[in-house]
């Protein structure tokens, strides 16, 4: 039940200077206290939200600033229907304080351990990233060394030398992309090493080479034309020519001349026809073959085929 003031007359009201006016109102006080209230009732809210992440300091600063805080003590006096003098809310205020100061100091430390580990751990991080970068940074130095010191022997002719330098090169490379690169750059010298093994004429120390080579790229043109010399050169004709054939698909002029040579056009005689005597051939064998052609001038006139022993 709340308490109405003034719900009986005057006239009736039994000590009628005891009951005047709302008890629990607070009567205004000191300016500068005031100020003071709520200077302090925002600062220690202000601290309860810098705590939000330790609820227990965070209720304990927030309970100190809403008491400290004009509103918040009225509010507290009407729903406790009391009166909150300065005394005691200056006891209830340092109490507040006084719990809350362990509470903070321990929070504090643990917030700044927390701190320091994070940038410990943060920094360590930094570090390990520099020297992971550092190192993958020399290993790219390192691959473009050996990488470019391979071609450079390879376009000196020096064939073994790039192929050696270019084993250290594979110990860099990492991705992919890099092993395919390599791949191509060691395609390439062995294919220069087999080309020089054919121009020098030892087409037996070439032909594995080539075929070796043309496993990885059965199209190229330049590898089946050399492998078909080496086979031509060994007698194996057959063969040749079917390395030729691929290669004059692609376009490869020196296949074709080689062609010519080992599998020339040849002719011969496929069957044979009676030619009569104004040109013409007739089916007829007897008397009366070419009767109206002028007679015959061939009974056996040969007809020819062009053809390729391969």
């Amino acid at each position: 039940m709340r308490y109405v003031p003034n719900l009986i007359p005057g006239h009736a009201k039994v000590l009628p200077a005891y009951f005047k006016g709302d008890p629990y109102t607070s009567k205004p006080g000191n300016i500068l206290l005031q100020i003071l209230s709520y200077i302090g009732a925002f600062f220690f809210l202000l601290a309860a939200l810098a705590f939000l992440q330790h609820p227990i300091v965070t209720c304990l600063l927030g309970a100190l600033g809403f008491i400290l805080l004009p509103q918040g003590q009225r509010w507290l006096e009407r729903k406790g229907r009391f009166r909150m003098k300065g005394k005691v809310k200056a006891i209830l205020g340092g109490t507040l304080f006084l719990i809350s100061t362990p509470f903070i100091n321990h929070y504090s430390e643990v917030d700044a351990r927390q701190a320091h580990e994070l940038q410990l751990k943060e920094e360590k991080a930094r570090q390990e990233r520099l020297l992971a970068e550092q190192k993958e940074q020399e290993r790219q130095d390192s691959l473009a060394y050996y990488v470019t010191e391979s071609i450079r022997l390879r376009n000196a002719d020096k064939t073994d030398q790039a192929l050696a330098v270019l084993l250290h090169a594979d110990t860099f490379s990492l991705h992919q992309t890099e092993k395919d690169t390599l791949q191509d750059i060691r395609t390439g010298i062995l294919s220069l090493r087999a080309f020089s093994l054919v121009k020098a004429s030892k087409y037996k120390a070439a032909l594995p080479e080539l075929t070796s080579l043309l496993k990885q790229r059965p199209s190229d043109d330049a590898l089946l034309y050399n492998r078909a010399v080496c086979y031509s050169k060994m007698g194996q004709t057959k063969e040749a020519v079917q390395d030729l054939k691929a290669a004059m698909a692609a376009g490869n002029k020196e296949a074709e001349r080689l062609h010519e040579r080992i599998n020339p056009l040849k002719r011969r005689v496929a069957y044979y026809v009676t030619r009569c005597c104004d040109g013409s051939t007739s089916s007829a064998k007897g008397r009366g073959a070419c009767s109206h052609h002028g007679g015959v001038c061939d009974w056996n006139d040969p007809v020819y085929e062009e053809y390729r022993k391969y």
